[in-house]
């Protein structure tokens, strides 16, 4: 059931997904074919400019996967089947997940053939040869931070859509302003996240903290980490207040709007 429920969901949206990637494409094939003709910095700095879209195609394809089911009347039907809210509202979620990895790997696909065009890559390979930093650097730790930060990235985004996808189902509580409530319950849920994260430093101080180990320097061929605390409380209370909103969610769906 769930996997058919992630597949309505990608159908759904599948001209919109092929849109966005055959826009992502030939906006790269338009910008290699400037390569040589304009600056190598221009060209790989406005790349970029459409990756910012990700959050925002989140937030807003968040809020049409429910919009979809109440304008076709389908989530009753869901729901009085023997169908649990967490598989609906996973399901979307995985959709989410699906695009931000497909849309964000496209996008550093095609910046790799940027550099490679413009010269760019072998000019940084040629320096970190030069540096000898393959040789000095372990490369299970440029790995692990490179999805360290892969990882937070993708699941901040992927929050995004979360907090969207709870406040317009809690706006369906309203016959009237939903629009204004749906606004308000996100910004609102933003906030309290971050009151909730503050506190959590301060509640959850014993918890152990996370260490992180970052390159400080590379002096004399000699590569320098130095490890980083980082404080766990607020995290894990972040992390507690994420898992809360989406039971809110599955709450919310399964029992107390009337769709």
């Amino acid at each position: 059931m769930w996997w058919r429920q992630f597949t309505k969901e990608v159908m759904a949206i599948r001209g919109e997904l092929l849109l966005i990637a055959g826009a992502l494409a030939a906006w790269t094939l338009f910008l290699l074919s400037r390569a040589g003709m304009w600056a190598t910095e221009v060209i790989m700095a406005i790349y970029w400019l459409p990756t910012g879209f990700l959050p925002l195609w989140a937030l807003w394809t968040s809020v049409q996967l429910y919009r979809q089911e109440w304008r076709e009347n389908t989530s009753y039907l869901l729901l009085s089947l023997p169908v649990r809210a967490w598989k609906i509202t996973s399901a979307k979620l995985a959709v989410i997940l699906a695009g931000l990895l497909g849309f964000s790997l496209l996008a550093l696909a095609g910046g790799v053939l940027l550099a490679a065009r413009t010269g760019l890559l072998s000019e940084i390979l040629g320096e970190l040869r030069r540096m000898n930093a393959f040789a000095l650097v372990p490369r299970d730790w440029v790995m692990k931070m490179a999805l360290l930060g892969y990882g937070s990235a993708i699941g901040s985004f992927l929050v995004v859509g979360l907090v969207a996808q709870f406040a317009y189902v809690f706006s369906r509580l309203f016959s009237r302003l939903r629009g204004l409530v749906m606004v308000w319950t996100w910004l609102l849920v933003f906030w309290a996240m971050g009151r909730v994260s503050q506190l959590g430093g301060w509640l959850l101080a014993w918890l152990p903290d996370f260490h992180v180990r970052v390159l400080a320097d590379i002096s004399g061929g000699v590569p320098q980490f130095e490890t980083v605390r980082v404080d766990s409380g607020p995290i894990v209370a972040t992390a507690l207040c994420v898992i809360g909103v989406y039971a809110l969610l599955n709450f919310l769906l399964e029992r107390a709007v009337e769709v």
